[in-house]
């Protein structure tokens, strides 16, 4: 089993492009959305966006929705609840969406891994399979509660997960037509913080490259890797802010400075969500958006942004659609 704490082989940032955005207000069509109290997850396939959220009323539920893609009119037309059954009651409560090697549409139960197929656009169809459930074989105790799942075959994933009571956080494969589920390696950004709390990030996976980038939220590194766990290359975006005095208190998140909030990613290219401010801040702070090649170089710096962005996903190499809390915009960059 491998461990990289990358904290000591970083690159400082220099020689970038800083660039400039331009942005447009998406008009929902289609379904009306309820207030959004947080919205969890974006995907793109195609022309369509698929995003999950919870709503103000939703006592923390978690539902997924599709739309289509105007870019010519800046619209969203949005569907009803995807999963939702005819008696009311939703097939999956955290659902969460991912695109397979032939571009469809699946979605996994984040909280107890089951896979299922999408029928007339919003049904969810049972599988009979499940990421870590049945017969797999796992390396060690694992939690049900999984993240940023990607599809990387048939019947293959790359995600991150976890050991349970707050343990330690790993890259993993699952290839579930051998029963199978093994470590990449080991993510953390130091051994003196080993469990998951602190290193929580995001995670993006091309599956043409057969790499995956992982950025922390609480620490200003970002690293890109091989599926054998190998570091391709370690980036410094800021200064460290983390307190680990702060660990002791029960909000401890909220008392640090927030780096990654997000990463989305094209065949050729990463797209990095940076906060650089405390959650407190957010509102009246402006993010920065970093274009970086899966050889780990940096392409352009966009830290222009008029709003604040709390999810972005990439049409392509030069459109993104980003959450600003209150609304979709499409962000030209």
């Amino acid at each position: 089993m491998k461990t990289l704490q990358i904290m000591t082989l970083f690159l400082a940032i220099s020689g970038y492009a800083n660039a400039g955005t331009t942005t447009a207000r998406l008009t929902i069509t289609g379904e009306t959305l309820p207030k959004i109290q947080h919205l969890t997850d974006m995907k793109i396939s195609g022309d369509t966006l698929l995003f999950v959220y919870e709503s103000r009323a939703g006592f923390g539920q978690r539902f997924l929705r599709r739309a289509v893609i105007d870019t010519l009119n800046n619209t969203l037309d949005v569907s009803p609840d995807m999963g939702k059954r005819e008696d009311g009651y939703y097939t999956s409560y955290m659902p969460y969406p991912f695109i397979d090697e032939n571009g469809r549409i699946s979605v996994i139960g984040q909280d107890d891994c089951e896979i299922f197929s999408v029928a007339n656009e919003t049904a969810l169809v049972r599988s009979k399979k499940s990421l870590l459930g049945g017969s797999c074989v796992l390396p060690f105790a694992l939690s049900q509660y999984v993240q940023d799942i990607f599809n990387a075959g048939p019947d293959k994933y790359v995600f991150i997960g976890r050991e349970p009571k707050g343990g330690r956080q790993y890259a993993m494969t699952a290839d579930l037509s051998a029963s199978r589920v093994d470590t990449i390696c080991q993510i953390s950004i130091s051994p003196e913080l080993q469990q998951w709390m602190p290193n929580a990030g995001e995670l993006t996976y091309s599956r043409e490259n057969n790499r995956f980038a992982f950025a922390y939220r609480l620490h200003p590194i970002f690293g890109i890797f091989d599926t054998s766990g190998n570091l391709v290359k370690s980036i410094r975006i800021a200064d460290d802010t983390f307190d680990k005095a702060t660990l002791e208190e029960a909000d401890f998140e909220s008392l640090n400075t927030l780096h990654a909030i997000d990463a989305t990613s094209t065949t050729d290219y990463i797209f990095l969500l940076e906060w650089n401010c405390k959650y407190s801040e957010a509102a009246t702070t402006n993010p920065t958006i970093y274009k970086i090649d899966w050889d780990g170089s940096i392409v352009d710096c966009y830290d222009n942004i008029p709003t604040q962005l709390y999810r972005i996903a990439a049409i392509d190499e030069l459109h993104l659609i980003a959450w600003t809390g209150n609304e979709f915009i499409r962000l030209k960059l």
